[in-house]
């Protein structure tokens, strides 16, 4: 695929701040994030629960791309985004999701098809079947309930 169709950064636009933390685990570019108590940040490990602070970005800074994976200690950028910001998320594996549906926090950083009760995060903005392993999706951020 070429870069027309396949995004090569993970913040497709929007408004939101971009900030700095030290990892706490391997972090992939596109995981959900949720800070620790000493301000470190790792995957956000509560599936369909509060707590995500925003998404990782590439390190592009020293030509680091979004399949390149941040290790632990090491200096994580990430965005805080507004309601409607772009992103290049990543799908959990077993997930097929259509544009439009509701999207939470798999419990690893990825996203997954939210329940009734989950705290919706994003908004897919194409179908994407990941059923056989994860997968990159564009996602609008939205942070609210899910649809009783």
């Amino acid at each position: 695929m070429t870069s027309a169709t396949t995004p090569k950064t993970v913040d497709l636009g929007g408004d939101g701040l971009q900030r700095e933390a030290i990892a706490n685990a391997i972090i992939t570019p596109g995981m959900l994030l949720a800070l620790d108590a000493n301000g470190r940040v790792g995957p956000h490990s509560n599936a369909g629960q509060e707590g995500v602070v925003g998404f990782a970005k590439e390190y592009d800074l020293t030509g680091r791309g979004i399949d390149d994976a941040y290790a632990s200690g090491d200096q994580v950028i990430y965005k805080i985004p507004y309601e409607g910001a772009a992103f290049y998320g990543i799908l959990a594996s077993g997930q097929n999701v259509a544009r439009g549906a509701l999207l939470t926090s798999d419990g690893t950083g990825r996203l997954k098809a939210a329940g009734s009760t989950d705290m919706v995060y994003a908004i897919a903005q194409e179908a994407v079947n990941a059923t056989g392993a994860a997968a990159r999706i564009r996602a609008m951020w939205h942070k609210g309930r899910g649809i009783a």
